[in-house]
């Protein structure tokens, strides 16, 4: 700081110690746990807080139907798609107040912040299209249409990829594309894959990862020839996974649908090819970006450490045993 006349010149040394003390332990807790924002929609309607070291689960916010997929702004706003309503929902954790960016879609599935961060896509997956939404002025167009049933989105810095196909049309029913952003052309696709959710793109590897829902693995995909794909996981058994991000350092966390799978997030090591059951959710099923575009920026990470004891958030553990709703 350069301002003399700061606040924090009067504080004691002691004080200034202890805020130094708190401010490593908050370097040395974000680096070394893995935080994650995480939907709930099966039986539940929330985003939770998880921290995959402690196991615990702490309920962010209470939504108004169901949600399906999280993003954060640049200001760490979060943004949600509710499936059933057909809405895309910001919501303000300093006011604690929620604005509906988009509405009248059939169902609001994946979401990706674009480039710049002044606009974001959700995929329509029962519309079969593909949404652009301007964040500021807030308008709504449509980019690419008849994708059949499309979810996982994600950019490698300047490609946009979807997940696009059916879901229930077999096991190569669904092919990973890289779409043009400007007009919504497919520009290429893989070869058909079996039933693909969510999708990211991990800085670490290089490579995509997609998520097969009833094949119980994570496809790896060279996003500069999307006919290279391998099975990333191997024999190893995800079951039923959904959401998927990466923290850019070697690691994948995967959501295993609470509806198709056992509700728990795995993490998945790039280096040393382990996979690894965490934490339980109630009602998992999608994964907030844990890097990069569309994760909670620093500052607003404070922010939530500081607004938790206001009360908005409540800390609870989901129980061993998934929610049986459907």
């Amino acid at each position: 700081m350069n301002n003399r006349n700061h606040p924090f010149n009067t504080v004691s040394s002691a004080n200034l110690m202890m805020l130094g003390i708190l401010t490593c332990l908050l370097v040395v807790c974000r680096t070394q746990a893995a935080t994650l924002f995480a939907t709930a929609n099966n039986g539940y309607s929330e985003i939770d807080q998880v921290n995959t070291i402690t196991n615990s689960v702490t309920t962010y916010l209470n939504t108004p139907a169901p949600p399906d997929s999280i993003i954060f702004d640049t200001s760490g706003n979060p943004i949600y798609s509710t499936v059933g309503a057909g809405q895309v929902i910001k919501y303000n954790p300093i006011t604690t107040t929620s604005t509906v960016l988009a509405s009248g879609l059939t169902d609001a599935a994946d979401e990706v912040l674009e480039p710049g961060g002044n606009s974001m896509l959700v995929s329509d997956y029962g519309a079969g299209t593909i949404d652009r939404i301007n964040l500021s002025p807030i308008s709504v167009t449509t980019l690419s249409t008849g994708l059949g049933n499309p979810e996982g989105l994600a950019y490698d810095g300047s490609k946009l990829f979807a997940n696009i196909g059916y879901r229930y049309g077999g096991p190569t029913a669904k092919q990973v594309a890289q779409i043009d952003p400007v007009t919504g052309a497919i520009l290429a696709t893989s070869p058909g894959l079996n039933s693909l959710d969510g999708l990211t793109y991990d800085p670490y590897s290089g490579l995509l990862y997609a998520a097969s829902l009833f094949g119980n693995l994570i496809y790896s995909i060279d996003p500069n020839n999307l006919s290279i794909v391998q099975v990333a996981t191997g024999t190893q058994i995800v079951p039923g996974p959904d959401g998927i991000t990466t923290d850019g350092a070697g690691n994948l966390f995967i959501a295993s649908s609470s509806s198709v799978g056992n509700g728990h997030v795995y993490q998945f090591n790039l280096n040393t090819n382990t996979l690894t059951q965490d934490t339980h959710v109630n009602g998992l099923d999608d994964l907030a970006p844990a890097s990069g575009a569309g994760s909670v920026p620093e500052p607003s990470s404070l922010s939530l450490l500081t607004l938790g004891g206001a009360g908005i958030l409540r800390r609870r553990r989901g129980p061993s045993a998934k929610s049986s709703a459907v």
